[in-house]
């Protein structure tokens, strides 16, 4: 049980990290006014799956999950908003936005129109949270793969791609010490991501 405490105590940490790593291309795209290689795609996702996560700590009563994607939430919705008040054309950032908006609210009406379990829900919205979290940190392998067969070092904040391995690998050992299906996805396939 100690190993856990300390894989958590590490997975918080590494995680909170994580999130402040849209600090720096934050305060960049701040101080030129300038939306270049800033991920507003990461920032926005961030956000659903954060406030996704939050609320399956909720449900569950878990006072770490609850903590750190309610910071994290907090922190995407502003690194969003930021991009949002600066982009010079608006319309796909709210288009995107807006899309956001209508996954949540399809996802919760389905929740809670069609799933009376109570552990059931809090199961099917964590595993809709886990997915779109994995989805989440695997793109960025995608833009690093289109820099290198590009020769482009253009592209989204070396600082995020690190922070965003590091706190992926601290959550699927996590995720495998707690045996939660929801904190790692199981592929069908053996193995995880």
């Amino acid at each position: 049980m100690e190993a856990i405490r300390v894989m958590e105590a590490l997975t918080l940490i590494v995680t909170l990290v994580m999130y402040s790593t849209g600090i720096v291309p934050c305060y960049q795209m701040y101080k030129s006014r300038s939306t270049k290689n800033v991920p507003f795609h990461i920032f926005l996702l961030g956000t659903v799956a954060c406030l996704g996560m939050f609320h399956y700590g909720l449900m569950l009563d878990n006072g770490v999950l609850m903590f750190l994607n309610g910071v994290g939430a907090l922190l995407q919705a502003f690194y969003m908003l930021l991009y949002i008040s600066i982009v010079k054309s608006k319309g796909l950032s709210l288009l995107l936005l807006l899309s956001a908006v209508l996954y949540q609210a399809a996802l919760y009406t389905y929740l809670f129109k069609n799933i009376q379990d109570k552990s059931a829900r809090a199961e099917a919205l964590g595993t809709a949270s886990s997915i779109l979290t994995t989805v989440l940190l695997v793109l960025p392998a995608f833009e690093v793969v289109d820099n290198i067969r590009n020769k482009n070092a253009d592209g989204m904040p070396a600082v995020m791609l690190i922070g965003g391995i590091v706190c992926s690998l601290c959550w699927i050992m996590y995720g495998v010490m707690l045996n939660d299906p929801v904190v790692y996805v199981r592929l069908p396939i053996e193995g995880t991501v």
